[in-house]
């Protein structure tokens, strides 16, 4: 009876800091997500592709930090104010509550994800930036 006792504990206390981590996180729709960046006069957005990815098509006032790059982390310390709402995105949604829940664990406050990402984004006509290639003439 101890051990079930403890054990249930235990599991309530990890639960608890889980929530307690996951409540800075906010998952949008790009109805929501769209309206939110709206509404903040100078938003931290982040695109957490990779730079070809980002260079093919980004949302416009995104900067380009790579998940997968090593120094990820740093990066995100050096360019992104902690006292803002940042919003992240990716192409599907996976990668960017990676990085949410990375930007929850250094003590951002307000993290707000675009829920089904850029794909979602695009499938309401939102608008993207696109690179030009000049190409040869």
């Amino acid at each position: 009876m101890k051990i079930t006792l403890k054990l249930r504990l235990a599991l309530v206390l990890i639960f608890s800091a889980y929530n307690m981590q996951a409540q800075d996180i906010s998952s949008f729709g790009p109805e929501k997500f769209r309206f939110a960046l709206s509404e903040d006069e100078n938003p931290q957005i982040i695109d957490v592709r990779t730079k070809a990815e980002f260079d093919a098509e980004h949302i416009d006032g995104a900067v380009n930090i790579d998940i997968n790059k090593i120094d990820f982390q740093k990066r995100i310390n050096r360019k992104i104010k902690k006292n803002r709402i940042v919003y992240v995105y990716c192409r599907t949604g996976i990668r960017s509550l990676q990085a949410a829940k990375i930007l929850s664990g250094l003590e951002f406050s307000r993290i707000y994800n675009l829920e089904g990402g850029l794909e979602a984004w695009k499938k309401l006509d939102y608008p993207t930036r696109k690179k030009r290639y000049k190409g040869n003439l």
